[in-house]
């Protein structure tokens, strides 16, 4: 076969084959009225009780319905920690492979103590290991701040924080980029569809697989009540998926 034509075959193969499809691994919106959506994740929730987790329909980033998470000081997980939290998806991981993922969230009032909301981490062989976090804390002049950071509950180092409007829905989405190097690794992060963070940085340990459990966290015990509300949990393949989940309802606030 001459060289132009194969070449020409080449392309012609290539321009024929189906384009590649965008996959949403996970959903969860609850618009099924339930918690049955995290059912299936292989990950356990904490104090999951109908006290602490409530399907509701007054205050809902898009759909019917959203989830309101309450801890209070009896939510014990151990002797440092209280949970209210699902059992979120888990990740299978490599050295630079690539996670995307995106999620509602609002707060009424603003928390009264340090809230971890989300967070990554590895499961053994070799060890259990929170490579990052996400939590919400009371602003010392009032209101309320976001912030993020890697290692155990961001012990690591802070790198991103913002002011976080109560009453008033927002979206996280994250690119995490998968790597022990910390020149290699690599986190993205858009709050209400801006980017607020692109920067490398250790994002895994030596395990392989990693989990999440969506809700709120603490350590060490705190006495006092906060509330949190999640909605459209979209966990995908490419990072337009996870943009482009409810572009519209980042900053749609809800009437007091």
């Amino acid at each position: 076969m001459p060289p132009r034509l194969a070449i020409a075959t080449v392309l012609t193969g290539l321009l024929a084959m189906p384009p590649v499809t965008a996959r949403i691994l996970f959903k969860a919106n609850f618009e099924t009225g339930d918690l049955s959506e995290w059912a299936a994740t292989g990950t356990r929730g904490q104090n999951a009780t109908p006290r602490n987790i409530q399907v509701v329909s007054d205050i809902v980033q898009q759909g019917k319905y959203a989830a309101k998470f309450t801890i209070h000081e009896d939510d014990v997980f151990n002797a440092q920690q209280l949970r209210v939290q699902v059992g979120g998806p888990k990740v299978t991981v490599e050295e630079g492979s690539d996670t995307y993922l995106s999620f509602g969230l609002y707060m009424a009032d603003a928390p009264q103590d340090r809230d971890n909301f989300f967070y990554w981490e590895g499961t053994p062989p070799p060890r259990w290991n929170n490579v990052m976090t996400w939590w919400l804390e009371p602003k010392p002049s009032g209101g309320a701040q976001i912030a993020y950071g890697t290692g155990n509950l961001g012990r690591n180092g802070t790198e991103w924080t913002a002011d976080f409007a109560l009453r008033q829905w927002h979206r996280l989405a994250m690119h995490i980029h998968w790597s022990e190097d910390k020149d290699r690794g690599h986190v993205r992060l858009w709050f209400d569809g801006q980017l607020v963070l692109d920067r490398n940085l250790k994002t895994k340990g030596a395990e392989s697989v990693y989990f999440c459990q969506p809700g709120i966290h603490r350590s060490p015990h705190r006495p006092s009540v906060d509330s949190i509300y999640f909605d459209n949990f979209i966990l995908a393949d490419t990072l337009e998926e996870v943009l482009g989940a409810s572009p519209k309802a980042a900053g749609k606030t809800t009437p007091e």
